[in-house]
């Protein structure tokens, strides 16, 4: 499972831009060769997947790569966070893992989660190739 925003992309409010993480399409593109990719958000519905359609310029990265999507509504509320509960999906949990920019959205199941530093706008970021180095 991957997060969306500030893991794979980041919505600058005051230009109205969605910016792609360098590597994003290359990233997700070699990972559904290896894993079932979900991405689960906190984000509205209707954002997320207008997002997630954006990610390589069009929507065929995302239907090549992307099986399924869970949104705010599949979280559960905690303060100032939505936590992810990963057994939502129904697979097998020592099987599963998600990479989130903010690890109290895994709460439940720390032992699944990945950190991933929070991106926003840095070009020179590497930490999607660094990722993908791990996880294969």
């Amino acid at each position: 499972m991957l997060d969306l925003d500030e893991t794979l992309v980041h919505y600058d409010e005051d230009l109205e831009i969605l910016n792609q993480r360098p590597g994003v399409k290359n990233f997700l593109l070699k990972m559904a060769q290896y894993y079932e990719i979900v991405v689960f958000t906190a984000g509205m519905q209707d954002y997320a997947d207008w997002a997630i359609d954006q990610i390589g310029g069009d929507n065929t990265v995302a239907l090549k790569t992307i099986s399924y999507r869970l949104f705010r509504n599949h979280t559960l509320p905690c303060r100032e966070f939505y936590i992810k509960d990963l057994s939502i999906l129904g697979r097998d949990l020592s099987k599963t893992i998600i990479v989130d920019n903010i690890s109290e959205n895994f709460l439940l199941q720390h032992e699944n989660g990945i950190s991933i530093k929070s991106w926003y706008d840095d070009l020179e970021d590497t930490a999607l190739e660094q990722l993908s180095s791990l996880l294969i």
